[in-house]
Order: structure tokens, then sequence, then C-alpha cells
């Protein structure tokens, strides 16, 4: 049984996951408005690795990532301007099967074209 899923190690589309080691969600966020938004329900357990933002334009901003709702960073991840900011010490990180991930940005500012939150996962054995 396959999921579509964006692999960190090279693979991409229909990968089963009992062979991939470590994949990534995302989710890009229009004009980077300010909310919660659901990402996806994972089918396998896994745990989140690391939490990653980018955001085009504009200026200030946060982004967390949960799951069930739980916060994955202690205290929301300060996005950058054009760049890549990331995190990998993470709290609540081990997702059961069929947890869901979701992704919160707060304080965008500067009228931002998108903001990307990206969460890295290593499947468990």
């Amino acid at each position: 049984m396959g999921h579509k899923v964006n692999s960190v190690d090279g693979k991409a589309g229909d990968v089963d996951l009992s062979s991939v080691r470590t994949f990534t969600k995302e989710y890009r966020v229009a004009k980077g408005a300010a909310g919660t938004y659901m990402v996806t329900r994972l089918p396998v357990a896994c745990t989140a690795i690391a939490v990653r933002a980018y955001r085009a334009g504009g200026t200030d901003g946060t982004v967390n990532a949960q799951r069930n709702g739980g916060d994955l960073l202690a205290e929301p991840l300060a996005t950058a301007t054009d760049a890549w900011t990331g995190w990998t010490h993470l709290q609540n990180a081990v997702f059961a099967a069929g947890d869901t991930l979701s992704v919160a940005t707060a304080a965008p500012a500067g009228s931002p074209s998108e903001v990307i939150v990206q969460v890295d996962f290593r499947v468990n054995p």
C-alpha cells in the first residue's frame, strides 16, 4: 500500500513507506495569512525530526507545527525573509499511525506572498 509523500532520501510520488526512512510534508500558506491549517493524517508511526519555514517577502511572522493540536516546538519559530529557518529540538514529536499534522502561522507583516512550513519525519521501526 503506497502513500504519496515527498521523500527526503530522493524518492517522490507514490512510495511504500515501509522502505522509506525519511520523508517530508509541507504546507504553503498563501499570502502568509495567520491561522491553523490541517496538513495530513499520518499513515504510519513516525517521529518528527525537524520543522522548517520559508517566508517569501513581508516581514516578521512565526510558525509552529502540531501533532493532534499539541505544538512540536516549545516556542514558535521566527521566519526570515526569503530564507529557510529551522529547528530540530522538538517536543510531542512521536506520531502514531492516524495522528494528525497541522501548522500554525502567526503575526505575518508586510504582505508576504506565501509562507511554507515543512516538517521532516523518520519512519519508526
